[in-house]
């Protein structure tokens, strides 16, 4: 894959969207999605024949309710047969792919080698590559507490995609030698999860102080008060009570003041000015004055965007996703900086995969454009973001 450059100018940066997107329709999406095989022989789309945008809009928009029917119909899988349990037929791997994996096996030490007194044979070799791009290594879930569906990651996605999606939160400032302080209640959801691979792939060590019945607020305050860590992650409200509690400790000497938060990441809720105030106002009772940013966290999405800086606006990845507004009502695409329902398609990624899914989020708009504070050239979320009453997201399917 060509290096990608996120200071490209937009013309150059969609005409490289709409040839990678239209790509991974034709060669992944077609061929290894049973869901979408089904959904565009149903809608009579020939992917072959979308060449612009516009053609591209005429794929009805997937909802919730889709997913929710059958989440293994949207995990992209090959049909091979004795490699692993095919479930559903698509289509096999082409021989130039799996001649690439026979070629990458040649220099590899498996452990299967070193703990095993078989041999190991070149189609084993074949398969256990094809494993890694295709087979999922980690599921986690979507939030709803009714009726949460699975969301499937492999080894491709980990090592090829998600570590560059999180290497965003350096535009925030923030340093691989800093520690993160998590109050994110312990859930396998993409806001969390975000946090544990971050060590791993910019650096950064990790706090949990997951709920208070793990650990007590009385603790978690002590631990913060002890070690210095220089960023924050939690909910608004979470984040909110938390530091009324610590504010509370420290007028009653039970704990020093904490003075090393840089950077506060809020996620999971509705923000508006007042209570990013509120928290700001809090954070500097307790002795820190960090920037507050805030981000948005997509279960099916399956990242994390993050603002760059203090009301720059939440920016969107433009090289693994195709972003687009949708009207409330009649679900067309909206003009830029329009006020709609935000969907997304995914590029390149291997798993679960989504094209032109509703996320019922509402947006006061989308804009593309360069960004004075990082000098990325990229789609950025206006004002706050709002979730779509249930009541108006049925009405839509």
């Amino acid at each position: 894959m060509v290096q990608y450059n996120y200071q490209w100018r937009i013309k150059k940066q969609k005409r490289v969207l709409k040839k990678r997107l239209f790509f991974y329709l034709r060669n992944t999406i077609s061929k290894y999605s049973p869901f979408y095989r089904e959904w565009f022989k149903k809608h009579e789309i020939d992917v072959n024949d979308l060449f612009t945008f516009e053609d591209f809009q005429r794929i009805p928009p997937t909802t919730k309710e889709l997913h929710l029917q059958n989440p293994k119909r949207f995990i992209l899988q090959p049909y091979q047969p004795g490699w692993w349990e095919s479930t559903f037929q698509t289509d096999p791997l082409p021989r130039k792919t799996t001649f690439k994996y026979w070629l990458k096996s040649l220099h590899k030490t498996y452990l299967r080698e070193v703990f095993s007194t078989e041999r190991i044979t070149e189609e084993e070799r074949i398969i256990m590559e094809a494993v890694n791009d295709w087979l999922p290594a980690l599921f986690l879930s979507t939030s709803s507490a009714q009726k949460p569906a699975l969301i499937a990651y492999t080894k491709y996605d980990l090592e090829k995609i998600v570590p560059e999606l999180i290497g965003a939160l350096f535009l925030s400032g923030f340093r691989p030698n800093w520690e993160i302080y998590n109050i994110l209640s312990p859930e396998p959801t993409i806001a969390y999860f975000q946090n544990v691979w971050s060590p791993t792939t910019i650096g950064g060590g990790l706090y949990f102080a997951c709920d208070e019945e793990d650990t007590p607020l009385q603790k978690q305050l002590q631990i913060a008060s002890d070690i210095t860590f220089e960023t924050f992650v939690g909910t608004p409200s979470l984040t909110k009570l938390w530091l009324e509690y610590a504010h509370k400790q420290i007028e009653n000497s039970e704990i020093t003041p904490i003075s090393s938060f840089k950077l506060c990441i809020l996620t999971g809720e509705t923000m508006n000015e007042k209570v990013k105030k509120e928290i700001k106002t809090l954070f500097q009772k307790i002795g820190s004055e960090p920037k507050i940013l805030e981000s948005y966290a997509n279960n099916r999405a399956r990242a994390v965007f993050y603002e760059c800086s203090e009301d720059s606006g939440i920016h969107l990845n433009p090289r693994y996703f195709y972003w687009e507004v949708l009207d409330q009502k009649t679900l067309e695409p909206v003009g830029e900086s329009e006020k709609g329902l935000l969907a997304f398609s995914h590029i390149g990624w291997h798993g679960t995969a989504f094209i032109r899914y509703l996320t019922g989020d509402l947006v006061e708009g989308l804009t593309w454009e360069k960004c004075p504070s990082c000098d990325l050239v990229v789609p950025k979320i206006k004002g706050p973001i709002k979730r779509l009453e249930k009541k108006q997201l049925n009405k839509k399917k």
